[in-house]
């Protein structure tokens, strides 16, 4: 045992009144006794999980093995890391939320008539199935954020068909079976006659009535549903799972107490779901720390039986603002296959390396130190009674506490795992309670769990993590080495849905929507002026950028250098080709830096170069210079394809470095 782990001691006795004197003058305070009562009362634990959504996963289906399988096995894998017992992920409608995820019945006759190739779209069944692999048992459950055009609405009986045909496929197509439908609008307030009238009948007409409905997934109005499914009981016979976002607010904080669940909410059969939280901003220890008081608290205060955090890894590209380090994990360089496990991956480990979906809290065993602000404790027992577990949050003071161990676990052997700042899940040395009791000393800003389990682990991967490294130049993708319907290694679609289309023996990326969906995103949220997808690194400042492009009879391309944080615009330099030859060339989307028109026919395509070069920017057609300005507003980003709501072609896309008179 070395010098930065707490020191055990196990006594014959309960503390007296000098022991806790010597205790207050080291800055500690009173022990804290705390009976471990195998038969008291105390909610089902549902588990702890993540939200796949918003594009949050896309690069990881682009790493190469093993270091997918490494990051999946951190994710999902029991007894080895985060050990998740829950995956939430998006119904996709091919529209921006941060990115777009797309559709699996992008107009009417895929909805009627599914495919199997409608469901390889995206990555989130995959990711599903994956979890599925490590965790046999975990919960899967899906909500809708935007909707596809033609469904007319989210309140409708075409967007219950959708939602249904979702949790169909899934099963028909991957063998998925989706334990909860979370059918609201994601973040807003949800139309419960829908829900009553429309929705659960078409749900159980369609042969689901097992599948468990979790609502509202509202942020803000908190607990107002629970107070019209107390006056509603045919309301409160259809929801299952009562959610709300960011109870916590956003950025956590664990004295937030404005959107404590109410004692209707907590009089419900209903369980109490944080459906969306965490959301922390970086991989600190101080985030890590924090989620563990905000899971134990979450229960105390609010009674609260799951947790789904989003999200479960950043796998964005760097240009998504404050999101871009979101999650217990980084995993967004799939060039190299680096990636970075993150003190959370352990602070959730504490509580789900040592649970199950189906245990029980002991609410007798479960409380704070002092402050519902600071320190806290929670205990679970499994449904046999024999195996129990408690997790303690410490904050900056020092604690001695003093469990009662039950009878049947009295001459057992206690597992204790420990993690502070410098080093996270630490088996510490095993303790035997005496007459009974265990006594410790736990250490100030730490999270530690007690526990009958054995067999647990910190999982560390056999492969080398690779070094890291920016996006490879020069770059060139001629889209002809994956298969059709897919999106492009390394893409990272915004808005729309970009695919791999294949014809003829030639193959090209193809925009596929052509209405804009009924939108999700919130006002003054970033949404693009249409169909944009990225690839690159936001670093790159002088390069040259050229692709092909291919219009029909109506619509624009657009070809991006420097595109930069993602505004309520496309930013950066943009190359416009409109169908009848008509160009501009543009800043941040909206100021025109220079115009003019080209012979132009339907089906013909044409290429489009970008240079920039310091603050000179060049802007070339099918090799010809049509404008150059001398503009320093945007210094670097990545490259960006866009169009409209058409069926736009783009191939041949090249990224070379720009170095001005090389010797």
């Amino acid at each position: 045992m070395n010098q930065t782990t707490i020191s055990l001691i196990v006594t014959l006795f309960m503390f007296q009144l000098s022991s806790c004197d010597q205790l207050q003058d080291a800055g500690k305070h009173d022990s804290l006794v705390i009976q471990i009562d195998p038969e008291g009362s105390g909610r089902t634990f549902e588990g702890i999980g993540g939200v796949s959504a918003g594009a949050s996963s896309e690069l990881l289906i682009d790493y190469p093995e093993p270091y997918r399988s490494d990051i999946l096995d951190y994710l999902f894998k029991p007894g080895f890391g985060a050990s998740f017992q829950q995956l939430k992920v998006e119904i996709g409608a091919d529209a921006v939320v941060v990115g777009s995820e797309p559709s699996h019945a992008r107009n009417r006759d895929e909805l009627l008539n599914p495919r199997p190739e409608y469901y390889q779209r995206g990555y989130e069944f995959w990711f599903m199935k994956e979890a599925l692999k490590r965790n046999p048992t975990i919960t899967t459950s899906a909500l809708e954020w935007a909707a596809p055009a033609y469904l007319g609405g989210h309140w409708t009986q075409a967007n219950a068909d959708y939602i249904v045909q979702f949790i169909r496929g899934a099963k028909d197509f991957w063998d998925i079976d989706i334990k909860y439908i979370s059918p609201g609008k994601n973040e807003s307030k949800i139309s419960t006659e829908w829900l009553k009238d429309v929705f659960k009948p078409t749900l159980d007409a369609a042969g689901f009535s097992d599948v468990k409905i979790l609502a509202p997934d509202n942020l803000g109005y908190y607990w107002e549903i629970c107070e019209e499914m107390i006056t509603d009981p045919e309301l409160e016979s259809v929801i299952d799972a009562v959610g709300y976002h960011y109870v916590y607010y956003h950025l956590p904080q664990l004295g937030h107490e404005e959107y404590a669940s109410t004692e209707s909410a907590k009089s419900l059969d209903a369980s109490l779901w944080a459906s969306e939280d965490w959301s922390a901003h970086d991989g600190s220890w101080k985030n890590a720390h924090l989620l563990a008081g905000i899971l134990n608290k979450m229960y105390i205060r609010d009674r609260i039986t799951a947790m789904q955090i989003w999200c479960p890894f950043d796998g964005y590209y760097d240009n998504t603002g404050e999101w871009k380090s979101t999650g217990l994990m980084k995993a967004d360089q799939p060039w190299t296959g680096y990636y970075e496990v993150s003190p959370a991956i352990w602070a959730a480990a504490h509580f789900t390396q040592f649970t199950d979906i189906g245990w029980n809290y002991i609410d007798s065993a479960c409380g704070y130190f002092e402050s519902s602000s600071g320190g806290n404790y929670t205990t679970l027992i499994n449904p046999e009674k024999t195996e129990y577990s408690t997790i303690f949050f410490t904050d900056s003071v020092a604690r001695s506490i003093e469990l009662i161990c039950p009878e049947q676990a009295s001459g057992r052997i206690h597992k204790i795992w420990h993690s502070n700042e410098s080093e996270q899940f630490v088996q510490l040395q095993d303790i035997e309670p005496l007459n009974g009791r265990i006594t410790l000393e736990l250490e100030p800003g730490s999270i530690y769990t007690i526990s009958t389990l054995e067999g647990r682990r910190k999982g560390k991967a056999l492969s080398a993590i690779p070094d890291s490294a920016g996006f490879p130049i020069p770059y060139a993708e001629n889209f002809n080495e994956e298969r059709p319907g897919m999106s492009p290694s390394y893409f990272a679609d915004i808005q729309g849905s970009f695919e791999l289309t294949s014809a003829n023996g030639k193959q090209w990326l193809e925009q596929k929507v052509t209405e804009d969906p009924i939108d999700w995103t919130f006002f003054n949220a970033f949404k693009p002026l249409g169909p944009l997808t990225q690839v690159g690194d936001i670093t790159w400042e002088d390069y040259d950028v050229s692709v092909d492009v291919m219009l029909p009879d109506e619509g624009y391309a657009q070809l991006i250098a420097r595109m930069g944080e993602l505004p309520v615009y496309t930013s950066g330099y943009i190359l416009k080709l409109y169908h009848d030859g008509y160009w501009e060339l543009l800043l941040n989307s909206h100021q025109i830096l220079g115009s003019g028109k080209i012979g132009n026919k339907s089906n013909e395509w044409h290429s489009l170069m970008l240079r920039c070069s310091g603050s000179r920017i060049e802007a070339y057609i099918d090799g010809s210079l049509l404008k150059m300005v001398e503009d320093d507003r945007v210094g670097r980003g990545l490259v960006g394809l866009g169009c409209s709501w058409n069926k736009i072609r783009f191939d041949n896309l090249t990224i070379e470095e720009y170095v001005q008179n090389p010797k």
